[in-house]
């Protein structure tokens, strides 16, 4: 039987790189797009930071195409992608036989946080030009991603005992030199003069290392006084502690925006904040910033439920806003509450009145009037309503009625639907993103390190939804028509 067998090493061949790729390959659409943006953009590309001395630096979109085509096949170390200039034909056809050190790839992705950001804009903007997003349906949602960093955390409380043992320590080893009355003014003394065989010189250098610990321990503790936190990582001090599928980790908190028609993200922006709550009118803002323009409906998990922030959507912003209110034990409950206008009072299912007990007052960021049960104590069903001994409250906010109709449009079957919706949306693109980052997902440390990170791996992602559902001929003429002025 025949075999097909490989050709002889040494024969020469006539074929170039121009041969080795075909038409179709994606790498072509990382080329064209990045020379397309260099040449609209010179003033963007420029790299300020080279020497006039040495070799020959790389141009910036030398090193933007590398970059892409190594988060488009999920590689991010800097190690692995000097290696796949030396062996992939793709990477030797996209940077012309270049072959960039390690170093100097690092280096690129750390000190380009600008021209990476402006680069990701761009290609968002080319998705909404051509309309590949429509902006009728977004979807937001936050992913958790673990910093580059160690997983146990300093805490304050740690400190300080770590400080008193370290401090009992020094006191023996003090002790023990039997010189505790001379050695604040003396030991330096005594070091330089030469006499330090006087000393026992192993407890000394203990004695040296414990007091530099104490000042490391201390510079954390004034650091995490100053700013608030009651933890802190060593590794990554920006990073702070998200709770995930696999646990707690030091991470930060990567927030979203996927457009429904083909599933492409319209915004990324990381932030070290734990939860949501508090990020649904910043993200909004952030995309009007970006495309002077507004999604009609969004979608969001009941992580954001902020109502001021969606009131002020609904009514200032005029989107159509859903997201799902959070269950409490007294929603859970099917005890009602009815205000009868006419006597100011609310009356429970049970038959319970609740009167006005203060107006105006000051709740989280809005005001509202407080009523209390009256009798509240012998009603048999109290420990189901409320654990309070004065009897079960109820706040009229100022806003009452708009909140009454977002209340029933989330219940209504409309708003379930648009619950369900937004899990087939925002899903995806997680999933994409975090298969391509693997097992280590973060390299850089900081927010604004990590906000390159992201940009990198939503602009591939989006590259490869456009590949996927765009002819290969029709993309080259859109990129190439496209004005790509920033």
């Amino acid at each position: 039987m025949p075999y097909k067998r490989p050709e002889n090493r040494f024969q020469t061949s006539m074929n170039s790189l121009e041969d080795m790729i075909s038409k179709q390959n994606p790498v072509r659409i990382i080329d064209l797009v990045v020379d397309k943006m260099e040449a609209d953009n010179r003033e963007e590309f420029v790299r300020t930071k080279e020497s006039n001395f040495g070799t020959s630096s790389y141009l910036a979109s030398t090193l933007l195409k590398l970059f892409l085509y190594g988060y488009f096949n999920g590689i991010s170390s800097s190690r692995t992608l000097e290696k796949e200039t030396q062996r992939n034909q793709e990477m030797k056809w996209l940077l012309g036989n270049l072959q960039p050190d390690h170093w100097t790839i690092s280096t690129f992705r750390k000190d380009s946080c600008e021209l990476i950001k402006k680069a990701t804009i761009m290609f968002r903007k080319f998705l909404r030009s051509n309309e590949y997003m429509d902006f009728k349906k977004v979807a937001y949602d936050g992913t958790k991603v673990k910093a580059n960093a160690r997983k146990d955390m300093l805490k304050l409380n740690s400190i300080e005992r770590s400080l008193h043992e370290i401090d009992k320590k020094i006191a023996e080893y003090l002790e023990q030199l039997k010189v505790n009355d001379m050695i604040d003014d003396n030991i330096e003394e005594h070091i330089v003069s030469g006499s330090r065989e006087n000393f026992d010189r192993h407890l000394i250098d203990k004695i040296a290392i414990l007091e530099s610990q104490v000042e490391e321990l201390n510079a954390y503790k004034k650091k995490m006084e100053e700013a608030g936190l009651i933890r802190i990582s060593k590794s990554d001090e920006e990073a702070k502690l998200m709770k995930g599928r696999d646990g707690k980790f030091p991470g930060y908190n990567a927030q979203t925006v996927v457009d429904s028609k083909n599933h492409m993200i319209a915004l990324c922006d990381v932030v070290n904040e734990e939860v949501d709550v508090q990020q649904l009118e910043p993200i909004t803002e952030a995309l009007l910033e970006e495309y002077n323009e507004l999604p009609k409906e969004v979608l969001a998990d009941k992580g954001y439920y902020n109502f001021s922030q969606i009131e002020k959507l609904e009514l200032e912003h005029h989107i159509d806003v859903y997201v799902p209110i959070p269950e409490s034990n007294s929603t859970k409950s099917d005890i009602s509450f009815t205000y009868d206008s006419e006597r100011d009072v609310y009356v429970c299912s049970e038959g319970k009145e609740l009167r006005l007990l203060s107006r105006n007052k000051k709740t989280r960021d809005s005001y509202s009037d407080v009523y209390r049960g009256i009798g509240c104590n012998q009603c048999p069903r109290k420990q189901e309503c409320t654990t309070s001994k004065h009897g079960r409250q109820v706040y009229r906010y100022i806003n009452q009625e708009f909140r009454n109709n977002f209340k029933a449009k989330m219940t209504s079957k409309k708003g379930k639907l648009k619950t369900a919706l937004r899990k087939t949306i925002v899903e995806h693109p997680f999933g994409t993103i975090k298969y391509l980052m693997g097992k280590i997902p973060i390299l850089l440390r900081g927010t604004s390190k990590v906000q390159i990170e992201f940009d990198l791996y939503t602009t591939v992602y989006n590259l490869k939804r456009l590949i996927n559902i765009e002819e290969m001929d029709i993309l080259r003429n859109k990129i190439v028509e496209y004005n790509w002025k920033y």
